[in-house]
């Protein structure tokens, strides 16, 4: 356990540092409403320093460390708004490969840590299997189909398509570029673009299965899941980052010649909101010291991922209101945070959505 709390303390560290030397909110700001929602420049440092390849286990290239390393990285990189492109390609992406058992998880797997593989699993709006199926043609396949929700889809190298076949749900890794293949977004509510694809009679061979139709759509939960425990540390890192800017601000701001940090409602607003994000770092570390087994990493996913998204959008909403009159601006920081946190709490299911999975699971009558 030392050694593993040095590797993250490195990796805190290195986050941070990071964070400090990159354009912050201002970089933020320059891509807005562009392609493909984050700087390149960014992507070529995530990819020198190695991490693209954190999940990715050693004998396939990768640093091989696991889901609280990786959480470590995206929390701290969440407060400088920098957790793109590591979640969608570096987490899930990479993860759906992992646990897949075709060949062309042996042969992308090696490629992700370098940046020469970018996969993006493809999925529908409400994260169920997109409308995309398979049929046998000429020692391959042929796929045709739409998926509505492709994070990382506008610049990803290969998608990772959840197909069914006749003989049950196989995920193809399709290169991006293939003929067939054509892509278009929607804009998110931190204005960052999230993809969708159609795939028009595209032609794969059986080098292009990453998963068979016994692993498929385990290796698609577990991913899944995976992923909504490390998103959990980002908004994590959101929350950490408003509240900070919400009471440096009540320190300054005066109203009738007074700190307004110094009036007691507004202190005991603050302190709930303290004690919302302990609340949350607790169900982040629940999570992550039980996701190692697959029977108990949907409930980890569950809470860590719905504690996190509450949290993030209630400081997020109070934050706001602390702020007065300019919390509500466009040119305020405070307000891409905001709207980071609430593209973030969406993305795989919102708190509404994990309770919804906790019912449906039975584990609200165990």
């Amino acid at each position: 356990m030392t050694a593993q709390n040095d590797i993250i303390a490195e990796l805190t560290a290195g986050a941070q540092r990071l964070v400090a030397d990159g354009s912050g909110p201002a970089g933020v700001r320059s891509r807005r409403g562009s392609v493909p929602g984050y700087d390149p420049v960014h992507l070529a440092l995530l990819t020198e320093l190695g991490w693209l390849g954190i999940l990715v286990p050693e004998d396939d290239g990768g640093i091989g460390l696991g889901l609280a390393e990786m959480a470590a990285v995206v929390r701290e990189l969440e407060k400088g708004l920098m957790g793109d492109p590591l979640l969608p390609f570096a987490v899930l992406g990479a993860r759906a490969l992992v646990h897949g058992d075709g060949p062309a998880r042996a042969a992308l797997l090696p490629q992700v840590p370098t940046g020469a593989c970018l996969p993006a699993l493809a999925l529908d709006l409400n994260c169920t299997r997109p409308s995309v199926a398979a049929a046998a043609s000429a020692g391959g396949w042929r796929l045709s189909g739409h998926a509505t929700s492709v994070a990382g889809g506008v610049s990803a190298t290969h998608v990772l398509v959840p197909a069914a076949a006749p003989d049950g749900v196989r995920l193809f890794a399709v290169p991006a570029d293939k003929a067939g293949v054509t892509g278009t977004h929607l804009w998110r509510a931190d204005d960052t673009p999230l993809g969708q694809v159609t795939l028009a009679d595209v032609v794969v061979s059986p080098q292009d299965v990453a998963a068979t139709p016994a692993t498929a759509e385990a290796a698609i939960a577990r991913a899944l899941d995976e992923t909504r425990i490390v998103a959990a540390a980002g908004l994590l890192g959101l929350s950490e980052r408003m509240l900070a800017m919400t009471l440096d601000y009540m320190g300054i701001r005066k109203q009738y010649d007074q700190l307004i940090g110094s009036f007691q409602a507004l202190q005991h607003k603050a302190v709930d909101l303290y004690i919302d994000k302990e609340r949350a770092i607790a169900a982040l570390q629940f999570g992550l010291s039980t996701s190692g087994d697959p029977a108990t990493l949907p409930l980890a996913a569950v809470r860590a991922k719905g504690r996190c998204s509450d949290t993030a959008c209630r400081v997020a909403r109070d934050a706001i209101q602390l702020h007065g009159a300019i919390g509500f601006t466009d040119e305020h920081d405070l307000g891409l945070y905001v709207k980071r946190a609430l593209t973030l709490s969406a993305w795989l299911g919102n708190a509404g959505d994990q309770r919804r999975r906790f019912i449906d699971m039975g584990w609200a009558l165990a």
